[in-house]
């Protein structure tokens, strides 16, 4: 396998290999001592003795029938030789190999005083290598994590120091050490922010660095699935991307096989899946089997999950009904605080406060909005009811089907002084401004057309359900800089779409349109074509158009070097002065500069940078 061979050797007492266990340079053999009060004990024996130096190939998709866990094994151990042979490779990887072929072979039954020993022996092993200049820096997380590891505590109270542990990691940018207490823990993928992706914070732009990631996420998530049987919902997302990264370099029999194997997991827990995420694996499968004439048995039948996704809904009259009734409960507040766990602020506005909270029963993260009562209340379409005007917009906004770039809220709750509104909370995610002035010397063309044309669909939902947002603005834009799905937030100064003028305005005053500062009355969708043309600009210069009410009367763009022509004249037809001559939401999808999909590679950069995804007002 490599032209140095690695003979050095660690002896316990009584080393035994298991039976039938066949010897390997990183192979761990673990074997219970009869001795009481001992844990497990390892022999660990670092060696050469592959014959073939070729690479072994990663049998992914690893979620799948045709998969042998022989072939895993195999490249596992390939990657633990590599990591010994490449000092330029991370410590942390090293470590994160030998627990994944252990937990392969035990099945994913493995005790955390199993993954100690292995620490303790790694870390051995990596100290003894012979004529080695390796960087040893792993004594400020691994002996801690592994005497951590080896405590008798209660079998709760264990896997809890552990986690924290790996909060206290990752909290000081140890986040990769972070990674290894996590999944020492068995923790799922997305259950922390800094947890998404094994080894990294963020996706990796470079395409060598995203198969390396991939590569180990794939492992860990097939590692969980030997003990629970499912894939993890989190991570589908980018194994998606990857997938199509694989596509744009035609290793079509790979995508074929990473397809079937989403839509395999898709089947096993469709409540975890949104309906636009399914139609992005269909069309996906679509363009690999164009020239194919009879589709596969899963894809027809990923067509018909599809089809139930979109029709099947709870009535809207009944979720009101419920939501009502929470709303007169006098215990509502302790309600509240019997479902959610009431986190850190997340920001402030005129009108209340949001906190960070997480859901009692399935530990989904969300955020707990309170609005200060205040005399503005309306009555939904078709209801006789009153409703405090943001519950009620966000009520009709959230009917199903929902827009995935809207805002959903989950449920209300009413206590005397105030409404509380539990909404859905992105992790990671940051307003559109903060984003845009983070990656402001990196944000393409084709990146700010992949972000509109997102905004503009959640402007059109909201108008085609009759709710007039009336406050589009790049703080009331959240994206989350993971995956750049972005979500129109914030309907505090939103009101009922109607076909008369309005007559005031409680939006900002420099989004505001030029016919309200002329006349003092505007209609609704040229008022929220004018917020969009201000947003597309924001988004391609870093700037804003205008400043005051003389620059918004006099409408003159400042010019934007570099722009193509379709994106120059999208903009200026959106900041026509006279109304009627800008487009409707309709046309702005249908623009030439809208309409081509954003090409993979134009995704958001991740340079590194401590981003507080945290302070956002929803």
């Amino acid at each position: 396998m490599c032209e140095h061979e690695l003979t050095k050797s660690t002896e316990v007492s009584s080393p035994q290999h298991e039976e039938g266990a066949d010897h390997h340079p990183c192979r761990t053999a673990l074997t219970e001592n009869e001795t009481p009060g001992m844990s497990s004990t390892l022999r660990y024996d670092v060696q050469s003795d592959d014959e073939s130096d070729e690479p072994v190939m990663f049998p992914g998709p690893l979620l799948s029938l045709k998969l042998q866990k022989e072939d895993l094994i195999r490249f596992i151990r390939w990657k633990c030789q590599e990591c010994l042979l490449d000092q330029d490779v991370p410590e942390e990887t090293y470590f994160f190999w030998l627990i994944m072929e252990h937990c392969c072979n035990k099945n994913g039954r493995v005790m955390m005083a199993e993954i100690s020993t292995l620490l303790f022996r790694g870390y051995a092993s990596l100290r003894r290598q012979q004529g080695r200049a390796r960087r040893i820096g792993s004594e400020d997380w691994c002996l801690p994590l592994a005497l951590l590891l080896s405590s008798s505590d209660p079998e709760d109270e264990h896997r809890e120091a552990i986690i924290k542990m790996g909060d206290n990691l990752a909290s000081n940018r140890w986040i990769y050490a972070a990674h290894i207490c996590y999944l020492a823990a068995q923790m799922e993928l997305g259950s922390r922010q800094q947890f998404k992706l094994i080894g990294t914070e963020s996706w990796p732009n470079d395409r060598s660095a995203m198969r390396e990631v991939m590569e180990r996420t794939e492992v860990y998530e097939y590692v969980l699935s030997l003990t629970s049987g499912f894939g993890q919902p989190y991570f589908q997302h980018f194994k998606y991307l990857y997938t199509r990264e694989l596509a744009k370099v035609g290793l079509t029999d790979e995508v074929y096989n990473y397809c079937q194997s989403l839509a395999a997991v898709i089947f096993t827990l469709p409540h975890c899946f949104k309906t636009v995420y399914v139609e992005r694996i269909i069309r996906l499968c679509e363009l690999l089997l164009q020239n194919e004439e009879k589709k596969p048995n899963w894809l027809r039948k990923l067509y018909k999950l599809h089809r139930e996704k979109t029709a099947s809904a709870d009535p809207f009259t009944e979720m009101l009904q419920v939501r009502a009734r929470l709303s007169t409960d006098p215990k509502s507040k302790q309600e509240l605080e019997s479902r959610y766990i009431i986190g850190s602020p997340l920001g402030s506005g005129g009108f209340g406060s949001v906190l960070s909270g997480m859901s009692k029963v399935d530990g989904r993260l969300v955020a707990i909005k309170y609005v200060t009562k205040y005399n503005q209340y309306i009555t939904i379409p078709g209801q006789t009811r009153k409703l405090f005007k943001e519950i009620a917009l966000l009520e009709i906004v959230s009917k199903p089907p929902v827009c995935e770039n809207v805002v959903e809220m989950i449920e209300w709750f009413e206590t005397p002084t105030s409404f509380i509104l539990v909404l859905e909370q992105p992790i990671p995610c940051m307003d559109l401004l903060k984003f845009g002035k983070i990656y402001r010397s990196q944000l393409s063309e084709a990146l700010c057309q992949m972000i509109m044309r997102q905004v503009v669909r959640a402007a059109k939902h909201c108008c085609d359900r009759g709710v007039f947002h009336r406050d589009i603005k790049s703080d009331n834009i959240i994206i989350n800089p993971d995956t750049l799905e972005v979500k129109l937030i914030d309907f505090g100064c939103g009101d009922l779409m109607k076909d008369d003028l309005y007559n005031s305005y409680s939006g900002t005053p420099v989004f505001c349109p030029p016919e309200w500062v002329l006349f003092s009355q505007y209609f609704a969708v040229p008022a929220t074509v004018w917020s969009l043309g201000i947003v597309l600009y924001e988004l391609v210069s870093g700037d804003l158009p205008f400043y005051c009410d003389e620059e918004i009367i006099d409408s003159f763009v400042p010019f934007v070097r570099g722009l193509s022509k379709e994106c120059y004249n999208l903009l200026m037809w959106c900041l026509d002065l006279i109304p009627e001559d800008r487009p409707t939401l309709q046309e702005i999808l249908s623009h030439d500069w809208l309409k081509e999909e954003i090409q993979f590679g134009d995704q958001a950069p991740t340079d590194g940078q401590d981003l507080d995804t945290s302070s956002t007002q929803i």
